[in-house]
């Protein structure tokens, strides 16, 4: 059975997963952060173009905060959640608390993982996701009543009445904010769709070298 282990419990790192599963069901998934579980822990930007951003079997229900039809943002933290309950229930192993104190070739060196304390976790493959590897702006968030909303600042509108905005560096508007968020990246609106569509490219590759090489 074909062991993948991914570092990291970013968007991509989630998608590549579930990505992963899809190609083969079967094989062994583990996902190692050093979070305490995965989405809610901190907002991101959940901005989209259109629902779902991705196949819809990969996300768990999310009642409240489904989009509709118009909503054009989703609560970011709620979507990361979902895809991490879907995984989850996919057979996906999550390694939480988990801090990983190396990584070559194919083994892991970790302290935390519940009861173990500490000791090593042999893969197949690994994908080191902690990092995205590159300089990025540092963006100011909040969210307001939809009809609060400022109109010339990035937003998208969830299906809860209220509106996500952001602003790059110090926040501008005088609107009352229902929440305030940070976040680091390159763009807000794109935070999402590009973390799905990276997710599926990185998945893919390994699913062509590993699960089902693809003969020269």
């Amino acid at each position: 059975m074909t062991s993948i282990s991914i570092l990291g419990d970013s968007l991509r790192a989630l998608c590549a997963a579930h990505h992963i599963l899809d190609s083969n069901s079967e094989a062994e998934v583990f996902i190692i952060t050093n979070r305490a579980e995965i989405g809610l822990a901190g907002e991101v930007p959940g901005i989209i173009p259109s629902w779902p951003p991705c196949p819809p079997h990969w996300i768990s229900e999310m009642f409240s905060q489904t989009p509709t039809p118009t909503s054009t943002a989703v609560r970011g933290s709620w979507f990361l959640k979902s895809l991490g309950i879907q995984l989850s229930k996919r057979g996906c192993t999550f390694l939480l608390r988990t801090r990983v104190t190396s990584a070559k070739g194919k083994e892991v060196t970790f302290v935390g993982a519940g009861p173990l304390g500490k000791g090593t976790h042999q893969t197949d493959h690994l994908l080191d996701l902690r990092t995205d590897g590159e300089e990025t702006a540092r963006w100011y968030g909040f969210v307001c009543r939809t009809e609060d909303a400022p109109q010339k600042e990035v937003i998208g509108h969830r299906s809860d009445g209220t509106t996500e905005v952001w602003v790059k560096g110090a926040r501008e508007s005088n609107c009352t904010s229902l929440q305030e968020m940070t976040w680091q990246g390159v763009h807000p609106s794109a935070f999402i769709s590009q973390g799905v569509q990276s997710g599926l490219e990185l998945a893919q590759d390994i699913i062509d070298t590993i699960i089902h090489p693809v003969e020269q």
